[in-house]
């Protein structure tokens, strides 16, 4: 589903409160969430973890929502999509629209100065039967790489500093 279109719904003086959800404080985790507020009921429109947070707007960004981003209000810039979990993980989900599909996914993207995706063109992906046994082993190793990838990019980071010591070092001497 589509996300919410803020403009059209907000009411300052609105009975109801939400936190709305941004690529912004997403990217940079020190930033604060808007306060949005309205006299609807948006709730169906809000987060819930296992969620996968599709970007229209090129170049498209899936997001993996976890405990931080659950219960935020998700906006029209975004597609909502929830997945039968009985049936396929989300994780699973992600990694095969990141990988395999992108190059389907590009073919899709419309617009000659804005590119976009289309929620109808989202919706013809073909999405394949994995046993439920296969999506638990693969979950596991891409995790696993996840995992490792954070590692990498603490280690480059220690370097990058431990390097810039040194040549700054050589510059005082």
């Amino acid at each position: 589903m589509i996300g919410v279109l803020a403009k059209r719904e907000e009411d300052k003086d609105g009975e109801n409160s939400y936190k709305l959800f941004s690529l912004k404080n997403y990217e940079e985790t020190s930033s604060e969430y808007e306060n949005f507020r309205t006299n609807k009921n948006l709730s169906s429109k809000q987060a819930q973890e296992g969620d996968l947070l599709f970007r229209f707007v090129y170049p498209n960004k899936i997001i993996y929502v976890d405990k931080e981003l659950e219960g935020k209000l998700i906006p029209s810039q975004f597609c909502i999509i929830r997945t039968e979990k009985e049936k396929m993980d989300p994780i699973v989900l992600k990694w095969y629209l990141e990988s395999r599909q992108v190059e389907e996914m590009k073919i899709k993207v419309t617009g000659t100065i804005i590119k976009s995706m289309t929620i109808a063109n989202l919706k013809t992906i073909e999405i394949p039967d994995i046993k439920k046994k296969t999506q638990q082993k693969m979950k596991k190793l891409i995790q696993l790489w996840q995992k490792e990838k954070e590692i990498s990019k603490q280690i480059l980071e220690r370097k990058d500093k431990l390097y810039n010591f040194y040549l700054e070092e050589m510059i005082e001497k």
